[in-house]
Parts: C-alpha cells; sequence; structure tokens
C-alpha cells in the first residue's frame, strides 16, 4: 500500500483535441503513485472523444456531454474526487516534470493550498515568460488573482469547506473561489515552475471582453471587499483613460526617461484628482486585470 497521499486532477475540456493528449499525457507522465485522474468533457464534436477512449484504461472517469460551462464541468469532476488533494489542469495547458511530487512536498510543509510559478507561452512564435507570483496577501489578492490556477493545488478539507465552484461565472470563478476559500485556510507560495499556460487564438480568457470584465467587477463586490469593489468602478469606468496612461508611459519609458510614470500621468487630466481612498497603483492593477 502507497503511503503517498492521494491526488485527483481534473481536467474540463471543449473541443479542445488538439491540445488534450499532450495534458494528459503530462499528467499520466508524473509517474505519481496514487493518481485519479478524471476528465470531463463537454460533448466536444472534435478528436476528444477518440483521444479519450485511446487512454481511458488508465483514467479514474471521464464522460463527454454537455454542460454549462467550464464551472460546471469542474464541479463534476471534483463530486466524484476522492483525493486528499485536489487541482485542476484546463485540457490547453500542461504539468511540467515533477509537479505532483513537488506539491505533495510543499502541503506536507502545513499549507491548505498552495500556488507556485507557470511557464507562459504562446502558441504561435517564441513569445514566452515565467510568470512568477508575489508571496500570499489577502489584500493584493483582492485586487488582483495573481494565483496562476494550473500552478495551484489545495487539501480536500479546504474545497471541503469553502464550497464548489459558482457556476454563475464562465470567467472569474477561479478568482471567486480563491477569494472564498482564503479566508478558511492557509495560502503559501512554492518557488517551482508547475505548469505551463498556453495562449492561442481560441483561449477564452483572451475573448471574454466586456462579460469577462463584469465578473470581475462583481466577484470584486462580493467577495474582495469595499475597497475592491470601489477601485474596480472607478477603473472600468475609466478604461481609455487608463489605457491613454500605460501607452504614454511605455513610450516615455523607451525614450529613457526617469520620471515616465509621473509625466504618463500628467497626461492624463481625468487621473489627475483621484477621490479619496483610491490608490493609483491598485487602480493600474485593476485596469490590467480587465484587460479591455
Amino acid at each position: 500500500m502507497t503511503s503517498l497521499p492521494k491526488i485527483t486532477v481534473v481536467t474540463p475540456s471543449y473541443n479542445q483535441g488538439r491540445f488534450l493528449e499532450q495534458t494528459i499525457l503530462s499528467v499520466l507522465g508524473q509517474l505519481y503513485g496514487n493518481l485519479e485522474y478524471i476528465v470531463i468533457d463537454g460533448g466536444s464534436t472534435d478528436e476528444s472523444v477518440e483521444i479519450l477512449r485511446r487512454y481511458e484504461s488508465q483514467l479514474s472517469y471521464w464522460i463527454s456531454e454537455k454542460d454549462s460551462g467550464q464551472a460546471e464541468a469542474l464541479n463534476k469532476g471534483f463530486a466524484r474526487a476522492t483525493g486528499e488533494i485536489l487541482c485542476w489542469l484546463n485540457s490547453d495547458d500542461f504539468l511540467l516534470p515533477g509537479a505532483l511530487q513537488t506539491a505533495v512536498r510543499h502541503l506536507a510543509a502545513g499549507a491548505d493550498l498552495i500556488y507556485g510559478d507557470c511557464l507562459s507561452f504562446a502558441e504561435v512564435g517564441k513569445r514566452s515568460i515565467v510568470n512568477r507570483p508575489p508571496p500570499h496577501h489577502r489584500e493584493h489578492l483582492a485586487i488582483v488573482d495573481y494565483i496562476v490556477q494550473p500552478s495551484t493545488f489545495w487539501r480536500r478539507s479546504l474545497w471541503d469547506k469553502a464550497g464548489k465552484l459558482n457556476e454563475s461565472y464562465h470567467y472569474a470563478f477561479d478568482w471567486e473561489w480563491f477569494l472564498r476559500a482564503e479566508s478558511l485556510g492557509r495560502f503559501a507560495k512554492a518557488d517551482f515552475i508547475f505548469s505551463a499556460y498556453r495562449f492561442h487564438e481560441a483561449h477564452k480568457s483572451s475573448h471574454g471582453g466586456q462579460k469577462r470584465a463584469q465578473e470581475i467587477v462583481a466577484v470584486a463586490h462580493s467577495q474582495g471587499g469595499e475597497d475592491a469593489a470601489r477601485h474596480y468602478e472607478f477603473a472600468l469606468a475609466h478604461v481609455a483613460a487608463l489605457k491613454k496612461f500605460e501607452n504614454i508611459a511605455l513610450r516615455l519609458k523607451g525614450r529613457g526617461i526617469k520620471r515616465h510614470l509621473p509625466m504618463a500621468r500628467w497626461a492624463v487630466p481625468a487621473l489627475w484628482n483621484l477621490p479619496a481612498g483610491l490608490d493609483f497603483q491598485k487602480l493600474r492593477q485593476c485596469a490590467e486585470m480587465l484587460k479591455l
């Protein structure tokens, strides 16, 4: 009998057949001795089902049926999970070698949720970067979702306390759950690159637009607190001004001007006199989250 804690990995997928096999192999290739791997497909019409059948002997469970979206698919998967440690991995991302063993080691130190670094890369071209999120801080998390979801692992006990994902959200459900869970358990940053996050032409978060932005503002109101809600309301109402500021600041920085940030702000009158209690750096972070 293995002494390793059981890890449940849930992969939600819909018409991602061109990436799905790599995702599956990245999980199975961990060679982790106590793995439960569940794939919930949303009724794909591409080659996804064929791929799932090819690997079904190595999967703990899989199904392909219509659902209302990613959050529902994940909730279906976690409802079947029996692992002591849980995580999810989208079907266009993949785990890097040693991810599961390292996650177990860090969780053994006492945290209820650990998150780490992530290799973010573009499918086309050579653009890539290692996303290294900061140490955990509740106030910071309320403003920006710095936790990289595919590089996140948590204890089953935390899931049971926080409850399932909110299925009314399609873009910001991970941030909403992190904020709910944060008050119920200890979060910690792990210095390890756990996963790779792929940007591609059909990447969901890149095409959320106004609907995604509205969800983010709704989460800020419901879970982030009054300070976060006020900053997001202002940022959403002044998207054009914040964009203009960032563009000017980037150009000035490119010219080697040391005081590029105050000079860029001076060029945008809407950002001169902020309402009491609003912090300009927080507004910049809100604008980055909104991606409008």
